[in-house]
């Protein structure tokens, strides 16, 4: 028997019953267990559970008032088991910024829903440089040389650019937005944004409406995809906004797949209509191996990775999760809600 195990079936026997206040079902199986329990030591009276497979979510949900998932499990059988044995719940607490795949696969009625937007903004704007990185010093092409023991100095430097002096787009100016501009300045970069918001955030030399990304596209050296998924910005990089690049630039997408027209953008790398891409994100995911995508040299292929490292602004998911069942157990209103009630 685990630690985690262990210490559900300790809270259980001190608090069980009509002793505690609320139970807490925590389905999200990449979250570090020891740590999140251990922040949950604060709440003795509150009961919490874990359901590590959507197999075990059936006898587990029954009672359950809160919900701690994250969107990559929240898959068509999750979601339907949580809709029909999920009548107690009042809350959805999600250890991830993106709920696309979760709000697709459908929410039980009259439930809050929040998440954690911004926590690992930090890391996708890290992979966002990695990837415009990768793409301006010839990474693919350098491993290449790399794998064949070729010391091929003067053509890989031929073909390599650098950042400084470029100018970068960037299409959301949210949290994930805002840090890579910050981070591009220290690469002397002119950076511009786009967004529905008119108001300037630092380290931006201009802010453009969205009305006016394709005449934005047309001036770019980097066209980075920063923006949340939702109904407005579905393919909000269009093949108008894809033909208007110039032979120079770059696309780089750590936001979703479904911003990109993507046949349009493979279209385009085949006929080297611009330099390439960087891709963390895809329309369909995993991509199968058959894809176009895997074969094109101009592209720069990473698996939904953005976000991934260490723990680096010293924030969790846990701190924050606990400080919002704190806010919930005092009556406060909840912290990052995305749906005020489900439909």
């Amino acid at each position: 028997m685990d630690a985690t195990t262990n210490l559900i079936l300790s809270w259980k026997a001190k608090f069980g019953g009509n002793a505690s206040q609320m139970k807490v079902l925590l389905f999200s199986p990449h979250t570090n267990e020891d740590e999140f329990f251990a922040a949950m030591r604060a709440f003795p009276q509150v009961e919490f559970d874990i359901a590590r497979k959507a197999d075990e979510l059936l006898p587990k949900l029954p009672g359950a008032e809160m919900l701690i998932t994250a969107n990559r499990v929240y898959d068509a059988q999750a979601a339907g088991l949580i809709r029909e044995h999920g009548g107690a719940l009042k809350w959805i607490q999600f250890t991830t910024s993106g709920i696309d795949k979760a709000a697709a696969n459908g929410f039980p009625r009259g439930v809050i829903v929040t998440n954690l937007a911004g926590l690992r903004a930090f890391a996708v704007a890290e992979h966002a440089l990695y990837l415009m990185l990768a793409l301006a010093r010839n990474a693919r092409r350098s491993m290449d040389a790399f794998a064949r023991r070729d010391w091929a100095r003067d053509d890989l430097s031929a073909g390599m650019d650098n950042l400084s002096g470029r100018h970068l787009v960037i299409v959301g100016i949210g949290a994930i937005g805002q840090d890579i501009a910050r981070k591009a300045k220290a690469f002397d970069m002119r950076v511009t944004g786009i967004s529905r918001s008119a108001a300037k955030p630092a380290h931006f030399d201009a802010v453009l409406p969205r009305s006016e990304l394709r005449a934005a596209a047309r001036k770019a050296d980097y066209l980075v995809v920063a923006a949340l998924a939702d109904d407005t910005t579905q393919q909000i990089v269009s093949r108008d906004v894809i033909e208007a690049l110039p032979a120079r630039a770059f696309v780089v997408n750590i936001a979703r797949g479904s911003l990109i027209d993507e046949p349009a953008l493979i279209e385009a790398l085949e006929a080297r209509k611009f330099a390439g891409a960087g891709l963390d994100v895809q329309a369909v995911e995993p991509l199968p191996p058959d894809h176009k995508l895997w074969r094109l040299d101009n592209v720069v292929l990473t698996p939904h990775t953005a976000g991934a490292g260490s723990q680096g602004t010293g924030t969790t998911h846990a701190s924050l999760v606990a400080a919002n069942i704190k806010r919930w157990l005092a009556g406060e209103k909840l912290d990052k809600i995305v749906i005020e009630r489900t439909n």
